[in-house]
């Protein structure tokens, strides 16, 4: 982890009770918002409360995986070799990022997905000719699919509450599914 040094004093900032940073040395405080860091970088905290940043770790699992593609695609041991160490910076960096607590995001459902489930859905409600309830049902299970996928934590209420506005108590009213 690379320590954020204060610009007031160069000491190193750590993590007050109050949830913003302040500098050791010189007493000077900042808060998250001023934490300006770029689309590589997210911002950590060490077990000391020493505020610093690391690689954010699906940039480093992105650059893994442009290393794999050059190294599989390498054609000189030269190659093969920058391949690997690229490899291994984009490794050291995440199992840092993963040292300070930070995991990377679950990867937003691509649309590829998102229009094969609904395509589906479409397909299955118009070529079996359901009614109402059943293309109710099918919109439910698509969207509950989809709000899975991106989160798998996902709660059914949540995605109701989520896709209609509305609680599932109001859904199971629909078609008599209360009983």
């Amino acid at each position: 982890m690379n320590l954020i040094r204060c610009t007031e004093c160069g000491g190193t900032h750590h993590l007050t009770p109050a949830a913003d940073f302040q500098c050791h040395a010189c007493a000077h405080r900042i808060t998250r918002r001023d934490i300006s860091l770029d689309g590589q970088e997210a911002w950590a905290v060490d077990p000391a409360g020493r505020l610093g940043y690391v690689t954010d770790p699906a940039a480093s699992l992105s650059a893994m995986d442009t290393a794999t593609e050059d190294y599989l695609a390498a054609s000189d041991r030269h190659a093969r070799t920058r391949a690997l160490s690229a490899f291994q910076d984009a490794l050291t960096d995440y199992l840092d990022a993963r040292s300070a607590g930070l995991t990377p995001a679950r990867r937003h459902i691509s649309e590829d997905i998102r229009t094969a489930v609904e395509s589906a859905t479409e397909m299955i409600t118009e070529e079996l000719n359901f009614g109402e309830c059943e293309t109710d049902v099918m919109g439910l299970m698509a969207n509950t699919l989809l709000a899975l996928l991106e989160n798998p934590e996902s709660a059914f209420g949540e995605i109701v509450l989520k896709n209609y506005g509305i609680p599932v108590k109001e859904i199971r009213t629909w078609w008599g599914w209360n009983h």
